[in-house]
């Protein structure tokens, strides 16, 4: 049955006693005893949208953005679902949105108890009223299941979706407490090997990784994961709630969300309902190892010219390594997992003075031939600029005039969907010119790089003042060797990749 649409979304007010997909099926069979009632037939499989994530606003919802993608380009009769809430309970910017994409694409909000047609004043203001009551509602519920959150925690329960490693996550009555597992073997470990080995986070992660011992997320350990296990007081039987808020920013217009660490002040900690993995005395004497542990970088010189900016292929950064007996050499950090091989910093840094010799080189061909991005880019993004102007522009003389009744709705969807398709791949354009940034005039890059190579050739100049001049020139320098033999004779040669910042 073309130009019907189904939405499903399960909503906190559906409670908890039943999983997605059981309130996604038993919505679904209303709403299509409900179509096959007033339309004659079900909607077909491939005009149903299922929301499966949990979201309060539509940049959370990916199947009601395809919705509203696909009403405002094709036409479209009607979308059936449970309540008008269903479609939003976000602020007034996403009912706004709601409401402007049903009402000037002329489809139909359809539910079991009423169909709304957003064209007609009433419809359109009950509508809203649907929309503004649900995000009170939701915001209401929010501070009930905050209360709840709170209250459970206070009495010792576990309230995470994951639980950590070395506990599997149980039902205690109503609420839910933490059980170890065959894991809690693994952090007695980790707790031994830091307190009584002494064992740096670094080295206890590689020790871990050559047991064969997998973490409970990725392929191997890390040192940031060792040291989150090490300072996490669940292990001695607390439960801490609250030390990571989550809190929204406006980026570009859009909702942004971030996890900074709180302040302890506002944590929650108290006695948890399970049973410790480490006993208090040495969880007490690791987090004194933290406090107490030599900062070597501290008031360190800056030894190597290319720190930040060298990585290995898999992301990892490159360090330089001293040798008793050769020349110093640039090795992954991860080296035992990636396999790539290292090689001499002189040899590195001569072939990124070759590089920087060969762009040189190309610029000054560019000059030669009156060649200059910067203007270039700049055009374009001005004239870009003003084509979405014009897009925008017209489309809202495009919705006056629909209002005004000179375009029938088939004129008004084939129209609006061909600028639709005009404003993507213009913004797309713009995107993509504003993201190469201002380009640096060719002269002035020609100068830079010759004063990079000069710096790197002139052994008086320290590592540090020689990173900072470079780091103005180069972003990033990918490095790669591949190699079946790991002896210091083999000359299998590497290779960089470097991006610049002009």
């Amino acid at each position: 049955m073309e130009g019907y649409l189904v939405y499903l979304r399960k909503s906190r007010s559906d409670g908890e006693h039943e999983s997605v997909e059981e309130v996604l099926a038993r919505h679904e069979k209303l709403l299509q005893e409900h179509a096959v009632k007033i339309l004659g037939e079900p909607v077909p499989e491939s005009c149903i949208y299922r929301e499966v994530v949990s979201g309060e606003t539509i940049q959370d919802r990916p199947e009601v953005r395809k919705l509203l993608d696909r009403i405002q380009q094709e036409p479209v009769r009607g979308v059936l679902t449970i309540e008008p809430q269903r479609l939003s309970r976000g602020d007034l910017s996403d009912c706004g949105t709601i409401i402007r994409a049903f009402r000037y694409t002329d489809t139909l909000i359809i539910t079991p108890t009423k169909t709304y047609d957003l064209a007609d004043k009433f419809d359109r203001k009950f509508f809203e009223m649907e929309l503004t009551r649900g995000n009170d509602y939701l915001e209401y519920i929010k501070e009930i299941m905050m209360r709840g959150r709170l209250a459970s925690v206070s009495e010792g329960n576990f309230i995470g979706s994951v639980p950590p490693y070395g506990y599997d996550k149980v039902r205690s009555g109503k609420s839910y407490t933490l059980a170890p597992n065959d894991e809690a073997d693994t952090v007695r470990l980790i707790f031994r090997l830091w307190t009584e080995e002494k064992l740096g986070t670094t080295r206890l992660a590689n020790r871990l990784n050559e047991l064969g011992i997998r973490p409970k997320k990725g392929d191997y350990w890390t040192c940031a994961s060792i040291r989150e296990m090490l300072h996490n007081p669940v292990y001695i039987g607390k439960i801490r709630w609250n030390w990571r808020k989550t809190v929204k920013t406006i980026e570009n217009g859009e909702i942004k969300k971030t996890r900074p660490k709180s302040s302890e002040d506002t944590w929650i900690m108290v006695e948890g309902k399970h049973p410790a993995i480490i006993d208090e005395k040495t969880f007490d004497a690791a987090q004194a190892l933290f406090g107490n542990a030599p900062r070597n970088k501290v008031g360190k010189e800056l030894t190597n010219p290319l720190a930040g900016m060298l990585r290995c292929e898999c992301g990892k950064a490159m360090i330089l390594q001293p040798q008793q007996r050769s020349a110093p050499r640039l090795h992954c950090r991860h080296q035992t997992h990636c396999g790539n091989k290292s090689a001499t910093y002189e040899a590195v840094e001569e072939a990124v003075i070759a590089q920087l010799s060969e762009l040189i080189e190309h610029i000054e061909v560019m000059i030669r031939n009156g060649e200059d991005p910067a203007s270039i880019n700049e055009d374009i993004i001005r004239k870009l600029s003003k084509e979405l102007n014009d897009i925008e522009t017209q489309q809202d003389k495009l919705y006056d005039l629909l209002e005004q009744g000179v375009y029938t709705n088939a004129v008004f969807l084939r129209r609006n969907q061909a600028l639709a398709e005009r404003r993507d791949k213009c913004r797309s354009a713009l995107d993509q010119a504003k993201a190469a940034g201002s380009p640096v005039p060719l002269e002035k890059r020609r100068l830079m790089l010759m004063e990079a190579i000069g710096t790197l050739r002139d052994n008086t100049v320290s590592p540090k003042e020689k990173n900072e001049l470079l780091r103005l020139v180069i972003r990033e320098i990918k490095y790669s060797r591949q190699a079946g033999s790991r002896t210091k004779w083999d000359t299998t040669p590497f290779n960089l990749e470097i991006s610049f910042n002009f």
